[in-house]
């Protein structure tokens, strides 16, 4: 079985060796990683463990300066509170609008929000979420956009381990996958990282 936490914490090693040699500026705007302390209190927070590959990510960087556009689709990595505040507001969203005359809907088969979804990047609202349900799909990354159903389709990864190392080797090998699941990365003329 593969180590999550390893895998994660190569994954992150590789990108930042990439950043540090081609886009300094970029690394620059990766946080530190949290301490135990701040994934407990997440933890606490959440009322259930963070998933094993988020907490390794946290460890290795919480989150990211703002419009860091380091990831592709021009997200922000969310720190530890960031998880928990972003987590705590669609809670808040959901149980507003299910207590309206219609609970907040269902949309090809997918809810709105889901408190078993875990938030990891934000791009202008639009969440990028790990999803904890039981079954099948538990630990696959998908998107929860702010005005329509999550979406675990075809955009989907299978874990954010599995996102981070195509981000790694894409960044290190210069191939994209076929088909390619984001535009290309290149450098800017500022010296960032930038995709598409």
């Amino acid at each position: 079985m593969t180590n999550t936490a390893a895998s994660v914490s190569e994954s992150w090693a590789r990108i930042d060796g990439w950043l540090a040699a081609n886009a300094p500026a970029s690394l620059a705007r990766l946080r530190p990683g949290a301490d135990p302390a701040a994934l407990a209190a997440a933890e606490a927070a959440l009322g259930m463990p963070l998933p094993a590959d988020l907490a390794a990510s946290l460890a290795c960087h919480d989150g990211s300066e703002p419009d860091s556009r380091l990831l592709p689709h021009l997200v922000d990595l969310l720190s530890a509170d960031g998880v928990v505040e972003q987590w705590e507001l669609w809670n808040g969203v959901m149980t507003e609008f299910d207590e309206g005359e219609e609970p907040w809907g269902v949309l090809a088969g997918e809810t709105h929000w889901h408190r078993r979804w875990i938030p990891v990047t934000i791009f202008q609202g639009d969440l990028e979420v790990i999803d904890m349900r039981p079954g099948p799909g538990q630990g696959r990354l998908g998107s929860s956009p702010h005005d329509g159903p999550g979406d675990f389709g075809d955009g989907a990864w299978p874990s954010l381990a599995a996102y981070l190392a195509a981000v790694a080797d894409v960044l290190t090998t210069g191939r994209m996958p076929d088909p390619p699941p984001f535009d290309a990365p290149h450098v800017n003329a500022a010296g960032e990282l930038a995709w598409g």
